[in-house]
């Protein structure tokens, strides 16, 4: 059943684009973040940047899958399943087939070069990377041989989510059980079984299936970003728990601030009487294992309490930037790898190449989406609808200014 008394609540759209600004900033300090492996790395490296990158990267792709979720279970009020498999299928897995054999080769390409790996021409290793069976790299190669997604995994795996999520629910309809749930499950009862979900995730899987980005034995992220994804979904459909998240934001972010002065305090040694025994005791570990879980979901709360307590109207930027945002998520890795390689001769210091990465970064992501945004072919290789259609219900909760 559909509804369509729907209005867009643009603090899901703000916070959308806020952290996939993050992201880019992020992947640009992966180039010079020290100890953290990435495609190409920076003569120049900061070991004091790890302190500033451990702020979001608790949390930031989790976040992005419980919107998500938020959003899926809104849509889903209004479309049908079969419409939400065919929408979720060309808005991302078409993206990320493009993005795949395109976008990406020539994150590869430069990876290769700067390791000294390879001297031939992009379109002679593109002719090898789209094919399955190449010699080439075969230390690079995965079962479909250099063919990778990169950055692109967080469309991958929402797409397998989506779909899993909608299927299961023509099969056990959730919506009469959480309207059962609505008048009974309080916010902080809500709030504790996301921490202990994600804390035995975490104890379980952590550990034996490191993270890969690869879908198919990457089982503690999935674990993580599944179960994040699925109460988004839920977190959607009872609107009392949005507004004791708004009602709560100052305390969600006094937990989070103090979850992550404990993982900045573990991280300089400040804790050894604590981390020696981590591998040891299992109580420590648990310990661990509660920070980590908690600091989590606080700065996600936070953020989506303070969201809808101010962002909360739209205004021709963001207007922009949620149709952009597909389209600058695809190029901006290939432009950051892209520029970062084009300015490493230069030898510049970092604080000024970085600005100008960032600043290519940027133009290219928007001149790209300037021309993707007039083609209709590119707009549904990139995921950009032909309209910025509402299927997100209006509050049903007071803001707290």
């Amino acid at each position: 059943m559909t509804n369509s008394q729907f209005t867009r609540q643009w603090d899901l759209d703000w916070l959308r684009v806020l952290v996939f600004g993050v992201l880019i900033l992020y992947h640009v300090g992966m180039y010079y973040v020290a100890d953290w492996g990435w495609h190409i790395k920076s003569a120049y490296t900061s070991e004091l940047l790890q302190n500033f990158m451990l702020l979001s990267n608790q949390w930031r792709m989790s976040l992005l899958f419980f919107i998500s979720g938020m959003v899926l279970a809104f849509c889903h009020q209004r479309m049908s399943t079969w419409q939400l498999i065919k929408a979720k299928t060309l808005r991302l897995f078409v993206p990320l087939l493009f993005g795949m054999y395109v976008v990406v080769a020539p994150q590869m390409y430069i990876e290769m070069l700067d390791k000294g790996l390879i001297t031939m021409s992009f379109f002679d290793f593109w002719l090898a990377y789209i094919n399955p069976n190449t010699p080439l790299l075969a230390q690079y190669q995965s079962e479909i041989g250099l063919l990778t997604w990169n950055h692109l995994w967080f469309l991958a795996y929402l797409w397998v989510y989506c779909l899993l999520l909608l299927v299961f629910t023509r099969i056990v309809p959730l919506r009469p059980l959480l309207s059962a749930l609505e008048a009974k499950l309080s916010a902080s009862v809500a709030l504790g079984v996301a921490i202990v979900t994600l804390f035995v995730v975490w104890m379980m899987l952590r550990q034996t299936y490191p993270s890969t980005h690869g879908l198919i034995d990457d089982w503690y992220n999935h674990g993580k970003y599944f179960s994040v994804f699925l109460m988004g979904y839920i977190f959607a459909l009872l609107p009392h728990l949005k507004a004791s998240v708004v009602k709560n934001r100052h305390r969600l972010t006094a937990v989070a601030l103090i979850g992550y002065t404990l993982i900045l305090l573990d991280k300089h040694g400040f804790l050894y009487f604590l981390s020696q025994h981590f591998e040891t005791n299992i109580w420590v570990k648990s310990l661990y294992g509660v920070v980590v879980c908690t600091n989590h979901w606080a700065w996600m709360l936070a953020l989506i309490g303070y969201s809808a307590s101010h962002l909360t109207s739209p205004n021709p930027p963001l207007r922009y930037a949620t149709s952009a945002v597909l389209p600058w998520y695809i190029l901006h890795q290939t432009l950051i790898i892209g520029c970062a390689y084009w300015l490493k001769p230069f030898e510049t210091s970092p604080g000024i190449e970085s600005m100008f990465i960032i600043a290519l970064t940027a133009l290219g992501c928007f001149l790209g989406y300037e021309v993707i945004q007039r083609n209709k072919v590119l707009c549904v290789l990139f995921g950009v609808a032909k309209q910025d259609k509402t299927c997100i219900p209006k509050a049903k909760y007071q803001t707290v200014s």
